[in-house]
């Protein structure tokens, strides 16, 4: 007899088809084949075993690519957990700040542009200031170089950055409105991120106009107390220069228009200056400027009283010292200190008082 699997001739007596392996029960006549899941399939039914075995790999083959595709999501997830929890640091929100721009004339005869930075920035430092000669804001503008790098700045007197500015007789600056580009990067009190501001400044090459009142700080909180024995002081002081001014009161108004600059003082390294500010309420301010070498400059202020009497300011500087007295000289306006008649050290009045005028006295 033939196997009906394969059609190969078997013995009568045979169980299992020698050529394909299907056992054969002679009792009911059935074949059958022996799977890899030791599983018996009936193929008596006359159903084509190829069909069958197609059907059965189909499925073998989807859960296997099933379950790869479960393992690479489940890998691909962990792997995002643990970049996102452990190495990926999202980029800070640079600090908002606000900037005035313009030009104008500085000490006299330099022409510059700059950019006032707001007062309560809390910039710690400038770490450059890259100046374009375009705007580089404009995304569509050709890139170039920058012009200069030589950047100068100011501060105000309690130490935070008050203007950013280029002189302008290095920069080629063409005829009508110009516009050049401040990049400036920053560092904040707190933190050691950096960010970088872009600021546009459009001029007109004839440049006029003082900016030293906004480059330099020439302004001074006066912070004066009230108390029953200031105000005697007070009244003291009115009744003494009523009393010893009179018809010349007027000959000393120069005083209360300048920052007097005391003589610069320097030993080693250290530099010593004060700028006293005269008030016609007799109040007085002095602002001490102190450095070590190449620190910064520490900055304390006083408040104390003044009164005029026989053609001097007396400084009263409190109970710790002895009271300053400057001699006022109407003629020449002046103030200055002397001993035993000659003249020791004479006060510089300047407009602006801030750390830049504190360093022209020493040539720094």
């Amino acid at each position: 007899m033939k196997c009906k699997n394969c059609g190969m001739k078997i013995g009568e007596n045979e169980n299992i088809c020698p050529n394909c392996g299907a056992m054969i029960d002679n009792r009911k006549i059935e074949y059958v084949l022996s799977t890899d899941d030791d599983s018996m399939i009936d193929i008596s039914s006359g159903e084509d075993f190829d069909n069958r075995r197609r059907k059965n790999n189909k499925k073998s083959n989807f859960a296997i690519r099933f379950l790869s595709l479960l393992l690479t999501l489940i890998i691909i997830a962990g792997g995002a957990f643990y970049y996102f929890t452990n190495i990926y640091n999202p980029p800070s929100k640079a600090p908002e700040l606000s900037f005035k721009t313009g030009s104008g004339i500085i000490n006299d005869d330099e022409k510059v542009i700059f950019v006032l930075l707001e007062e309560k920035s809390n910039i710690e430092f400038i770490h450059g200031v890259n100046l374009y000669d375009y705007d580089k804001t404009d995304k569509s503008a050709d890139k170039k170089e920058p012009v200069s790098r030589n950047y100068e700045y100011t501060k105000n007197i309690d130490s935070s950055f008050r203007a950013i500015f280029f002189k302008t007789y290095d920069l080629d600056v063409k005829g009508g409105e110009n516009t050049y580009t401040f990049e400036m990067t920053f560092s904040f009190n707190g933190s050691d991120e950096t960010f970088t501001y872009l600021q546009p400044v459009s001029f007109e090459a004839n440049i006029s106009g003082s900016a030293s009142d906004l480059i330099f700080d020439h302004s001074q909180e006066q912070e004066t107390t009230s108390s029953p024995s200031n105000e005697t002081q007070t009244t003291e002081a009115q009744t003494t220069t009523e009393s010893t001014q009179t018809s010349s009161s007027d000959s000393v108004d120069f005083i209360y228009n300048s920052y007097w600059f005391t003589q610069p003082v320097q030993t080693e390294e250290e530099y010593i200056i004060s700028a006293i500010k005269f008030n016609k309420d007799n109040s007085y301010v002095s602002t001490n400027y102190y450095k070590n070498g190449s620190a910064s400059w520490e900055i304390t202020t006083y408040n104390g009283k003044y009164k005029i009497e026989n053609g001097f300011a007396v400084l009263d500087n409190g109970e710790a010292t002895e009271s300053t007295y400057y001699k006022i000289d109407t003629q020449k306006q002046s103030l200055y200190e002397e001993e035993d008649g000659k003249t020791v050290s004479t006060l510089t009045s300047r407009k602006y008082n801030s750390i830049k005028n504190a360093e022209d006295f020493f040539g720094i």
